[in-house]
């Protein structure tokens, strides 16, 4: 089954997929099926299993869809570089959140500093969801034990993906304290709640953001006065610094006038 890897093991383990698909490269076996084969058939089952929770196998991605009011939540599917035929078909997967509100807020804000492009509001790593937390990966390379590695994965599906994404469906308050585990862009997280009326949700989410850790609101105020007298500047660098340049370009302190809640 899929074992959480901490940094240091993802290192070692790529080094190792690496050498271990130049050899098979070198040494192709005749007939043997393609990664792309061997994931696409894991899964249409996995397809098949998640179905009657609303969620849409995209095979161009892939990925599996469901839209629920605003949100579009999104398990995005990524093939692994080292994958071999016959002898490798790995991938990791994404979890994903877009706000229609979001993206539309974006598109008519005059600064990049707020627009993000199309950055999601929420995107993690489907391991990081788990307990314990680390980098996780699924091989379906092997024909006789694939049926339970793909079983392992719903099984990961549901408890780390499916459980955030009932946070969003629910009030927007909850949501709101993704942030207090960094697990959502704090930018983002705050552009959803400004597009969506709720201004002094956002003010606490921010004040919350930097109060977490010592000198992070010096740093802020020292930067959001720099920026508000000389202008925003080019790119991004630290905590601090986004989130003073992302204030100043959004007009903080932000009117609290037509908040609302849900």
């Amino acid at each position: 089954m899929a074992k959480p890897l901490s940094f240091s093991e993802l290192v070692d383990a790529t080094a190792q997929q690496q050498r271990a698909a130049g050899q098979a490269r070198q040494n192709p076996v005749v007939g043997a099926e393609k990664p792309k084969d061997a994931i696409l058939d894991a899964l249409s089952a996995v397809a098949d299993a998640i179905a009657p929770d609303g969620y849409a196998f995209l095979r161009s991605g892939p990925r599996f869809t469901r839209k629920c009011n605003d949100f579009n939540f999104v398990i995005s599917i990524h093939s692994d570089h080292n994958n071999a035929a016959g002898q490798r078909a790995a991938i990791s997967a994404y979890a994903l959140v877009y706000s229609k509100v979001l993206a539309a807020w974006r598109k008519k804000h005059p600064s990049n500093w707020a627009r993000l492009n199309t950055t999601p509001l929420f995107t993690r790593q489907l391991g990081y969801l788990c307990k314990p937390a680390g980098w996780m990966e699924w091989d379906f390379a092997n024909k006789a034990v694939r049926s339970a590695i793909v079983d392992d994965f719903i099984a990961t599906i549901r408890t780390g993906a499916f459980p955030l994404f009932s946070i969003f469906e629910g009030p927007i308050a909850d949501f709101a304290i993704t942030d207090d585990n960094n697990q959502a862009p704090p930018e983002a997280l705050l552009s959803h709640l400004l597009a969506t009326g709720h201004v002094e949700l956002a003010e606490k989410t921010l004040s919350r953001r930097l109060d977490r850790k010592e000198e992070l609101r010096a740093q802020f105020e020292k930067l959001f006065h720099q920026f508000s007298e000389q202008g925003l500047p080019p790119c991004r660098a630290s905590d601090a610094h986004n989130l003073a340049a992302f204030a100043v370009a959004t007009g903080y302190p932000w009117p609290t006038a037509g908040s609302t809640t849900r």
